[in-house]
Protein backbone atom coordinates (compact mmCIF):
# COMPACT_ATOMS: atom_id res chain seq x y z
CA UNK A 1 0.00 0.00 0.00
CA UNK A 2 2.64 2.46 0.77
CA UNK A 3 4.48 1.69 -2.27
CA UNK A 4 1.82 2.28 -3.95
CA UNK A 5 0.86 5.83 -2.60
CA UNK A 6 4.39 6.46 -3.42
CA UNK A 7 3.65 5.51 -7.35
CA UNK A 8 0.31 7.66 -7.22
CA UNK A 9 2.03 10.55 -5.67
CA UNK A 10 4.66 10.12 -8.43
CA UNK A 11 2.47 10.26 -11.29
CA UNK A 12 0.83 12.88 -10.13
CA UNK A 13 3.88 15.14 -9.55
CA UNK A 14 4.44 13.97 -13.20
CA UNK A 15 1.54 14.87 -14.20
CA UNK A 16 1.31 18.36 -13.01
CA UNK A 17 5.03 19.23 -14.08
CA UNK A 18 3.65 18.31 -17.60
CA UNK A 19 0.66 20.21 -17.35
CA UNK A 20 3.11 23.36 -16.20
CA UNK A 21 5.36 23.19 -18.70
CA UNK A 22 2.84 23.29 -21.15
CA UNK A 23 1.21 26.06 -19.45
CA UNK A 24 4.47 28.56 -19.36
CA UNK A 25 4.90 27.45 -23.02
CA UNK A 26 1.88 28.22 -23.99
CA UNK A 27 2.70 32.05 -22.91
CA UNK A 28 5.96 32.00 -23.73
CA UNK A 29 6.16 30.08 -27.31
CA UNK A 30 9.46 31.99 -28.58
CA UNK A 31 11.23 32.33 -25.40
CA UNK A 32 10.64 29.06 -23.54
CA UNK A 33 12.18 25.70 -24.39
CA UNK A 34 12.31 22.50 -22.05
CA UNK A 35 11.39 19.03 -22.95
CA UNK A 36 8.63 17.33 -20.60
CA UNK A 37 10.87 14.98 -18.78
CA UNK A 38 11.23 17.06 -15.58
CA UNK A 39 10.39 17.13 -11.87
CA UNK A 40 9.53 20.47 -11.01
CA UNK A 41 7.63 21.06 -7.61
CA UNK A 42 4.42 22.38 -7.84
CA UNK A 43 5.92 25.71 -6.12
CA UNK A 44 8.44 26.42 -8.70
CA UNK A 45 8.40 29.33 -10.39
CA UNK A 46 9.26 29.89 -14.11
CA UNK A 47 9.40 33.43 -15.97
CA UNK A 48 10.79 34.97 -18.96
CA UNK A 49 10.05 38.40 -19.73
CA UNK A 50 11.62 41.79 -21.57
CA UNK A 51 12.85 39.39 -24.66
CA UNK A 52 14.48 36.76 -22.15
CA UNK A 53 14.84 33.45 -23.06
CA UNK A 54 15.12 29.90 -20.91
CA UNK A 55 16.51 26.68 -22.45
CA UNK A 56 16.28 23.62 -19.77
CA UNK A 57 17.44 20.21 -20.05
CA UNK A 58 15.64 17.12 -19.27
CA UNK A 59 15.54 15.61 -15.79
CA UNK A 60 15.78 18.68 -13.57
CA UNK A 61 14.69 18.06 -9.93
CA UNK A 62 13.46 20.94 -8.19
CA UNK A 63 12.25 21.77 -4.37
CA UNK A 64 10.14 24.21 -3.07
CA UNK A 65 9.73 27.74 -3.76
CA UNK A 66 12.76 27.41 -6.39
CA UNK A 67 12.80 30.67 -9.22
CA UNK A 68 14.19 30.65 -12.22
CA UNK A 69 13.76 34.04 -14.47
CA UNK A 70 15.52 35.40 -17.53
CA UNK A 71 15.03 39.08 -17.16
CA UNK A 72 16.15 39.92 -20.33
CA UNK A 73 18.75 37.96 -20.28
CA UNK A 74 19.37 34.04 -21.30
CA UNK A 75 18.69 31.29 -18.75
CA UNK A 76 20.34 27.81 -19.85
CA UNK A 77 20.27 24.89 -17.42
CA UNK A 78 21.69 21.77 -18.36
CA UNK A 79 20.24 18.06 -17.92
CA UNK A 80 19.81 16.19 -14.70
CA UNK A 81 20.18 19.22 -12.37
CA UNK A 82 18.73 19.51 -8.91
CA UNK A 83 17.73 22.16 -7.12
CA UNK A 84 16.87 22.92 -3.48
CA UNK A 85 14.10 24.79 -1.91
CA UNK A 86 14.10 27.96 -2.19
CA UNK A 87 16.93 28.21 -5.18
CA UNK A 88 16.86 31.51 -7.28
CA UNK A 89 18.62 31.90 -10.82
CA UNK A 90 18.18 35.41 -12.23
CA UNK A 91 19.27 36.37 -15.37
CA UNK A 92 19.66 40.09 -16.76
CA UNK A 93 22.56 39.01 -19.58
CA UNK A 94 23.18 35.50 -19.50
CA UNK A 95 23.17 32.40 -16.83
CA UNK A 96 24.34 29.02 -17.91
CA UNK A 97 24.53 25.71 -15.84
CA UNK A 98 26.14 22.50 -16.84
CA UNK A 99 24.59 18.81 -16.05
CA UNK A 100 24.51 17.19 -13.16
CA UNK A 101 24.89 20.51 -11.04
CA UNK A 102 23.12 20.68 -7.91
CA UNK A 103 22.22 23.34 -5.81
CA UNK A 104 21.76 23.66 -1.78
CA UNK A 105 18.78 25.38 -0.14
CA UNK A 106 18.47 29.14 -0.52
CA UNK A 107 21.37 29.03 -2.87
CA UNK A 108 21.40 32.45 -5.00
CA UNK A 109 22.50 33.35 -8.77
CA UNK A 110 22.90 36.61 -10.40
CA UNK A 111 24.10 37.85 -13.13
CA UNK A 112 23.67 41.71 -12.05
CA UNK A 113 24.52 43.86 -10.02
CA UNK A 114 22.97 47.56 -8.90
CA UNK A 115 24.15 50.60 -10.28
CA UNK A 116 25.26 52.29 -6.91
CA UNK A 117 27.32 55.55 -8.17
CA UNK A 118 24.65 58.24 -7.28
CA UNK A 119 21.60 59.33 -7.03
CA UNK A 120 18.55 56.84 -6.54
CA UNK A 121 19.51 52.98 -6.04
CA UNK A 122 15.90 52.35 -7.39
CA UNK A 123 16.21 53.97 -10.68
CA UNK A 124 19.93 53.52 -11.30
CA UNK A 125 20.14 50.57 -13.67
CA UNK A 126 22.09 47.33 -13.33
CA UNK A 127 25.61 46.61 -14.35
CA UNK A 128 25.87 43.02 -15.90
CA UNK A 129 28.19 40.04 -16.59
CA UNK A 130 27.72 36.22 -17.66
CA UNK A 131 28.11 33.86 -15.13
CA UNK A 132 28.94 30.24 -15.83
CA UNK A 133 28.66 27.17 -13.76
CA UNK A 134 30.07 23.52 -15.23
CA UNK A 135 29.20 20.42 -15.08
CA UNK A 136 28.85 17.96 -12.04
CA UNK A 137 29.57 20.68 -9.42
CA UNK A 138 28.45 20.61 -5.72
CA UNK A 139 27.18 23.87 -4.26
CA UNK A 140 25.96 24.07 -0.91
CA UNK A 141 23.05 25.89 1.16
CA UNK A 142 23.18 29.35 1.29
CA UNK A 143 25.65 30.30 -1.12
CA UNK A 144 25.37 33.48 -3.62
CA UNK A 145 27.05 33.55 -7.13
CA UNK A 146 27.38 36.93 -8.57
CA UNK A 147 28.09 38.36 -11.78
CA UNK A 148 31.07 37.63 -13.85
CA UNK A 149 31.54 34.07 -12.07
CA UNK A 150 33.13 31.38 -13.89
CA UNK A 151 32.85 27.72 -11.75
CA UNK A 152 34.70 25.04 -13.57
CA UNK A 153 33.31 21.68 -13.64
CA UNK A 154 33.74 19.41 -10.81
CA UNK A 155 33.84 22.30 -8.12
CA UNK A 156 32.62 22.47 -4.78
CA UNK A 157 31.49 25.16 -3.00
CA UNK A 158 30.95 25.47 1.00
CA UNK A 159 28.08 26.16 2.71
CA UNK A 160 27.55 30.48 2.88
CA UNK A 161 30.08 31.24 0.18
CA UNK A 162 29.89 34.27 -1.60
CA UNK A 163 31.41 33.82 -4.81
CA UNK A 164 33.09 36.00 -7.44
CA UNK A 165 35.23 35.33 -9.52
CA UNK A 166 36.97 32.35 -11.87
CA UNK A 167 37.36 29.04 -10.41
CA UNK A 168 39.53 26.16 -12.37
CA UNK A 169 37.76 22.72 -12.73
CA UNK A 170 37.97 20.84 -9.66
CA UNK A 171 38.21 23.23 -7.21
CA UNK A 172 36.83 22.78 -3.39
CA UNK A 173 36.48 26.71 -2.64
CA UNK A 174 35.37 27.22 1.41
CA UNK A 175 35.04 30.50 2.59
CA UNK A 176 36.42 31.07 6.25
CA UNK A 177 34.69 34.21 8.11
CA UNK A 178 36.47 35.52 11.30
CA UNK A 179 34.39 34.83 14.68
CA UNK A 180 33.83 37.77 17.09
CA UNK A 181 32.46 37.05 20.85
CA UNK A 182 31.91 39.83 23.22
CA UNK A 183 30.02 40.22 25.96
CA UNK A 184 26.47 42.18 25.84
CA UNK A 185 27.63 43.89 29.03
CA UNK A 186 29.39 47.19 27.76
CA UNK A 187 31.49 47.02 31.40
CA UNK A 188 33.10 44.00 30.51
CA UNK A 189 36.00 44.44 27.94
CA UNK A 190 37.50 41.12 28.21
CA UNK A 191 36.75 39.03 24.76
CA UNK A 192 34.91 35.82 25.50
CA UNK A 193 35.79 32.61 24.14
CA UNK A 194 33.95 29.67 22.33
CA UNK A 195 33.08 26.45 24.43
CA UNK A 196 34.50 23.53 22.99
CA UNK A 197 32.28 20.38 22.96
CA UNK A 198 33.63 17.13 23.25
CA UNK A 199 32.12 14.43 20.86
CA UNK A 200 33.39 11.61 23.14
Amino acid sequence: MIVLKKRMALYARSALTLLKIAFIKLFNIRSFFSPPAQDFSVTTKISAHDKGKISLGGRIHTKRNVVFEADGGVLEIGGGCFFNNGCMVVAKERVKIGSYASFGPNTLIYDHDHVIDAGSIHDSGFVTAPVIIGDNVWIGANCVILRGTVIGNDCVVGAGSVVKGIYEPGTVIIQKRAETLRSRDAKDKEPKKKVEVSNG
